[in-house]
């Protein structure tokens, strides 16, 4: 009886949890739905992450460097950094199945979570005053560090993403009978206790308050147990070939157009376009690999079992697999990259403005005109000042007064305001926007020829088109998940390895 009544439940809980993620995965496909969520849930996200100030502020006043250095490389195991270097390992050391679940699963839990941020859009701790005490970012190293602390806050991404990655690891190897249920209940306990680190850490490093925490674990569990229920089908699917890299192709091309646009432009876009394509590219790579390039002839766990005499046999073979695999793959992610990002441009320009404007990503436009030929400006005048000291100083043998420096230095600031209020350019940057258009553009400023593109579709910083910069990404990121589930393995296979 309490048998049956525990598996009714968690079938329930089960079908609770799919129906939860189908129904955000349809309101995120709805973007009319998107600001009156928005306008109803982020009032009540951001009383929340007010009142849960007081938590982190407590935390930070026990800060210490020791802990400060391990929250922060606690931390670095939930990075794309880490998935890059750990998934890998994965599939060339004998679980390409585990390997291959947690791509999808990752990129399921990264969607949803940045999906959620982008709608919600709720501050982090540092973006919302707490009286005359000062919060701060501590720790914060590295470009990824600085990418993830201009994201919004809820939910703690995290949290999320250490829960379904390490719960689902132990399922896994318990699902397959390579654990015993004792173990399986130790690792659960790890895990566990490793989420609450985490989740800390979080706290402590000014990232997140409570409620970012705990809407990363309700949506973490949601994730896992709704993956969990889908994962048997999985395979028949993948090995689907054609029908399984369109449907991956098409269900790419939609959640991302669909992606919540925020209120001011964050990464979380550009970190579900990575994940979203090393997907598809794994998914190509199995459906040109099928069926004997899955078929690994050793476990993991064998490596470090039997006659001790061959474990340095055991090493060598592995150290051979992981750096050649690195080495494609590094390859691969540089070389497709690179290519996309040159023929691109050129590839968009023979699509129709309106059909371009369909996929415009959900981005805001970074690109600043002005800014840059004042940038521009400036700097020319800078260049024209000193090569005119250099020359007073070369003729004279001294430098001219502080006084006439000085009035020299105001006129030409004031005749460059007076040109920039009629309109006109200064002639340095007359002349650096004269070269420009006869090298046909450079790095942040496009061609003439692209005027009316610059003015009609949203670009990046570096004034490039968000539909060349996130398709070359995609990109990018599938020769990542082309390497790692189909090149490398048809090599290794190749070569007897």
């Amino acid at each position: 009886m309490l048998l049956t009544l525990a598996t009714a439940c968690t079938a329930a809980f089960s079908a609770l949890c799919a129906a939860t993620v189908a129904a955000f995965l349809v309101l995120v496909m709805i973007p009319r739905l998107h600001s009156p969520v928005r306008a109803w849930l982020r009032p009540r996200a951001v009383e929340r992450v007010e009142s849960g100030l007081v938590l982190v502020a407590a935390a930070q006043r026990r800060q210490h460097p020791w802990l400060t250095w391990l929250f922060v490389h606690s931390s670095h195991s939930v990075s794309v950094t880490f998935y890059a270097s750990f998934l890998p390992i994965l599939f060339w050391l004998g679980f390409p199945e585990l390997g291959r679940n947690l791509v999808f699963l990752m990129t399921l839990a990264l969607y949803v979570g940045n999906a959620i941020k982008d709608l919600v859009c709720s501050p982090r701790p540092l973006g919302v005053p707490y009286g005359k005490q000062r919060l701060r970012l501590l720790g914060a190293q590295g470009e990824e560090a600085e990418l993830n602390a201009k994201e919004y806050g809820l939910p703690s991404s995290h949290t999320l993403n250490s829960l379904c990655l390490n719960y689902f690891a132990v399922w896994y190897l318990y699902d397959r009978q390579l654990i015993t249920a004792g173990t399986t209940l130790l690792l659960y306990g790890v895990v566990a206790l490793w989420v609450v680190w985490i989740a800390a850490s979080r706290l402590y490093l000014g990232l997140h308050t409570p409620v970012d925490i705990l809407a990363g674990a309700v949506a973490g569990l949601a994730v896992l147990v709704c993956f969990i229920a889908v994962e048997g089908l999985l395979p028949r699917w993948l090995f689907s070939g054609p029908r399984a890299v369109l449907h991956a192709a098409l269900a790419s091309l939609l959640l991302l157009r669909l992606h919540p646009r925020p209120l001011e432009h964050t990464p979380s876009f550009q970190f579900s376009t990575s994940f979203m394509g090393a997907m598809f590219g794994l998914v190509v790579g199995i459906a040109w690999m099928s069926p004997y390039a899955h078929q690994p002839g050793v476990q993991l766990a064998q490596l470090w079992s039997g006659d001790r005499r061959l474990l340095g046999s055991r090493l060598l073979w592995a150290a051979r697999r992981l750096a050649l695999g690195f080495a494609v793959v590094g390859t691969l992610k540089e070389g497709s990259r690179a290519a996309f990002k040159a023929g691109l441009p050129f590839v968009y320009r023979f699509f129709p403005l309106a059909i371009r404007r369909l996929w415009q990503p959900p981005v805001h436009n970074l690109w600043r005109p002005a800014k840059a030929a004042a940038a521009a400006a400036a700097a020319a005048a800078e260049t024209a000042k000193a090569a005119q000291q250099g020359s007073n100083g070369r003729h004279h043998g001294a430098p001219p007064p502080a006084g006439g420096s000085a009035q020299e230095e105001q006129r030409q600031g004031g005749e460059q305001a007076a040109l920039r209020r009629r309109g006109a350019q200064p002639a340095g940057s007359a002349a650096a926007a004269g070269n420009s258009r006869r090298s046909g553009g450079s790095r942040g400023q496009p061609p003439s020829g692209d005027a009316r593109l610059l003015a009609a579709l949203p670009h990046n910083e570096h004034g490039m088109p968000w539909d060349v910069d996130v398709t070359s990404r995609f990109f990018a990121y599938a020769g990542i998940g082309l390497a790692v589930g189909g090149v490398s393995p048809r090599i290794l296979d190749a070569l007897g390895w």
